[in-house]
């Protein structure tokens, strides 16, 4: 099937082996629009007899029949095939011949046709619904086709006709054509001038690229061999510097600057590492040699240099003279720091040679400070004020040892007016702050001239480090000084000691906090602690030794001496570090002192007495320990209130004791009967007592006669009395043990009236005097007597 304009052909051939007689032509108008089924004839050997194809057309709205203008059909193959037709004029009538055929309609017509089988099932529905649909009526196919060529030629005619009359219409469509074609080739002249400027642009940047890439090898490599060229000529060093390496000054301060920087370039020669193939050049070898030779050559010659100028420093220091102020070397180490850039060279390439000028530095400065520490300390203490306290026995018995204790604590004898006169206290502040002075600026200079490390903090996990050990032999004898003024201080007055320890403790805590930190001064004042600490030790245990060694009598002795001492110890304690903030160290050092004390005081007084009446040492113990807490609670010592407490606690009981010692000795026969009575309450009900031969009617009968108010009236008088005797008037105390007893006593006598009404309830018995009464008779006694 193929279309043309509005026509539509359709081509039928037919093999003569399948029909045996020539196929007409069928039309239809479908749609308004005739489509025209040409036949092509064959006679019985195969050859073209008719074609007649017809075409429709469109004019005006209606179809308009016409001869086509294609040529002549060319002859068919013996299968079926589709032609396009041609703009050749169709030669029409073709004559056919003449054949006569049996009548038949459309659908048997088709049926034969496709007898062969060249029509689908489908396809063949199709043309029978077709033909029916047609209003041709024929029986013969000659008839059918000369009808159909008719119409062809009046189509084709009409055709030709159409077309003739839009020719105009073509003429401008190829006008536009033409032009839009000329347009295009202009755009196709435009692509291809791009095209090849882009193909130049490409080429060009192709070639930078490669260009690029051989410069940037080219650069890699230069900068490889430059690398390489520039660590080999490390080892060159210049024949000017060579000779200031084996020869130079090293004196004048030019010559130290071009010792300096001609020792920097053979240190990095010899820290030049190579490869290992260019290692194993021969040129390479023999300048290593040279450099070797020439870091021995200028080793030596700096250490030699080196102890020249230690120990001549050293003996310029030694010829000085001193007016015994001590002062950093502040100057000495401004020189030596000239040298400094050398010296650390020798730390980095030759360590030994710098371990030996370290022992030589230390063995020309040590005589020096040696030297001028016995200077400034012998001066220092003739500042002194001289003072002499004989206190190796504190807690002595004598009354002068407690007048001169009463006096100021820890006050000094008059000073002279010389402003350089000084206590030994103040003597000792002023040496430990030279003393860091001097050891502070050493250990700089050690640090920055010989590049040493030290410990920025205390730290105890790190060993001692190598400055302190350096500062250790410098300085030498130093804590031997501080301990002799700390033993000077201790003949003195053995609390002037602690008074140093305190000193010592807050400087070592500030100097902890500041921004320079020595830890071989913190070890020095470590060293006069531990002094200090053995000598209060010694002060203390003797004092222990003094109050465990001493006996004394009790009856009526008052406040003993060493309880009447031991405030003004606390005292003296307390002077030496008001003002200051300790640490912990000095916090347990004071507290030891304490509690060895106050153990030793409180352990000696129970242990008095033990052959004399038991009465006195109630007295003894009630009247010290009431001394004792009223005393030192006044202090406002924290770390003494749990003394301060057991002491009151041991007075309350010790009056307790007391009272009820008085109670038993002015009613013994009171007090038995009621105590028997309680011990046999503890195993027979209140009922029986009164059965009881010892607690009968008649013996209670008895006991009340002799206890009446007179008689308890006497007894009372008599107590009182005894404890006004007994208890010293200086601490006052008559008061707080007739307090004791009455509330005592009371207590006691309201249980006898108790045990006397639940065990005699049925003999209508009753003490001769009341509780109340008991009271007022206690009143009355106290208003008598101290009227007396």
């Amino acid at each position: 099937v193929s279309t043309q304009s509005t026509g539509v052909f359709i081509h039928f051939s037919i093999d003569r082996h399948s029909i045996h007689l020539p196929i007409a032509c069928l039309v239809v108008c479908l749609n308004q629009t005739l489509i025209v089924c040409a036949i092509e004839c064959f006679d019985w050997e195969g050859r073209y007899t008719m074609s007649a194809p017809l075409s429709t057309s469109r004019s005006n709205g209606g179809i308009r029949k016409s001869r086509s203008s294609s040529g002549p059909i060319p002859t068919a193959s013996s299968s079926s095939s589709t032609t396009t037709p041609t703009s050749t004029p169709i030669q029409t009538p073709i004559t056919t011949p003449t054949m006569q055929s049996p009548t038949m309609n459309g659908s048997n017509i088709i049926k034969e046709s496709n007898s062969a089988g060249l029509l689908s099932p489908s396809e063949e529905r199709d043309l029978e619904t077709l033909w029916s649909t047609t209003d041709i009526d024929v029986t013969d196919i000659d008839e059918l086709s000369t009808r159909l060529t008719q119409q062809l030629a009046g189509l084709e005619v009409d055709n030709v006709e159409g077309i003739i009359e839009s020719e105009t219409g073509v003429a401008d469509i190829l006008n536009l054509l033409t032009d839009a074609g000329e347009q295009l080739s202009e755009v196709s002249e435009w692509l291809q001038t791009y095209n090849l400027q882009l193909t130049h642009m490409r080429q060009y940047i192709e070639h930078i690229e490669s260009k690029n890439t051989k410069m940037e090898i080219i650069t890699s490599n230069e900068r490889a061999l430059l690398a390489e060229l520039q660590h080999i000529s490390l080892l060159d060093i210049p024949e000017q510097l060579r000779v200031v390496l084996i020869k130079g000054d090293l004196r004048s301060g030019q010559g130290l600057a071009n010792a300096t920087r001609a020792s920097a370039i053979l240190a990095n020669a010899i820290k030049a590492s190579m490869k290992p193939e260019l290692e194993d050049l021969l040129a390479i070898r023999e300048q290593r040699v040279i450099i070797e030779q020439l870091r021995t050559i200028f080793s030596k010659r700096l250490t030699a240099r080196f102890v020249e100028l230690f120990e001549e420093s050293a003996e310029e220091l030694k010829t000085d003279s001193t007016s015994g102020d001590w002062v950093e070397h502040s100057d000495l180490h401004t020189k030596f720091l000239n040298y400094k850039g050398l010296m650390h060279w020798l730390v980095d390439m030759d360590p030994s040679q710098y371990q030996n000028l370290m022992k030589s530095y230390t063995k020309s400065m040590r005589p020096v400070y040696k030297k001028e520490m016995k200077s400034y300390f012998s001066e220092l203490n003739k500042t002194v004020v001289k003072e002499q306290h004989d206190q190796k026995a504190f807690f002595t018995t004598t009354n002068k040892g407690i007048e001169d204790l009463q006096k100021q604590p820890g006050q000094s004898p008059v000073i002279s007016s010389s402003k350089t006169k000084r206590n030994i206290n103040r003597a000792f502040r002023v040496g430990l702050a030279v003393v860091e002075t001097v050891v502070m600026a050493e250990q700089n200079f050690l640090c920055d001239f010989f590049k040493l490390r030290k410990l920025d903090k205390p730290d105890p996990a790190i060993n001692r480090s190598e400055v302190d050990a350096i500062l250790e032999e410098l300085f030498e004898g130093v804590v031997s000084f501080f301990n002799e003024m700390v033993d000077w201080a201790d003949k003195m007055d053995q609390f002037y000691p602690l008074a140093i320890l305190v000193d010592t403790d807050q400087y070592a805590a500030t100097h902890e906090e500041g921004a320079d930190y020595s830890s071989y001064l913190i070890g020095v004042l470590f060293e006069i602690q531990m002094s200090i600490k053995v000598l209060f030790n010694r002060f203390l245990d003797g004092q222990v030794e003094t109050i465990k060694g001493t006996q004394t009598t009790i009856k009526r002795c008052g406040i003993l001496p060493f309880f009447i001492k031991f405030p003004l110890f606390v005292d003296h304690i307390e002077t030496m570090r008001a003002g200051r903030t300790g640490r912990d160290a000095l916090t347990s050092v004071i507290d030891t002192a304490y509690h060895k004390v106050v153990m030793c005081l409180f352990t000696w007084l129970e242990g008095l007495g033990a052959s004399e009446h038991q009465k006195f040492r109630y007295i003894v113990r009630l009247e010290n320990y009431h001394h004792f807490s009223s005393q030192v609670s006044s202090r406002r010592v924290h770390s003494l209130d749990t003394y301060v407490t057991a002491s009151y606690e041991h007075f309350q009981e010790n009056t307790r004791n007391f009272a009820q010692y008085l109670i038993n000795r002015q009613f013994k026969s009171l007090v038995d009967f009621f105590k028997e009575m309680d011990t046999l309450l503890q195993t027979l009900p209140p009922g029986d007592i009164q059965y009881q031969s010892s607690h009968s009617k008649q013996t209670l009968s008895k006991l009340i006669d002799r206890t009446g108010a007179s008689a308890i009236e006497r007894g009372l008088a008599k107590g009182l009395k005894n404890i006004i005797k007994n208890l010293s008037a200086e601490e006052g105390l008559v008061a707080d043990v007739w307090n004791e007893l009455q509330d005592l006593f009371l207590n006691q006598y309201t249980h006898y009236e108790e045990l006397v009404s639940k065990c005699y309830s049925t003999q209508k018995l009753s003490l001769a005097v009341s509780s109340r009464e008991l009271a007022n008779i206690f009143r009355s006694v106290e208003v008598k007597t101290m009227k007396r």
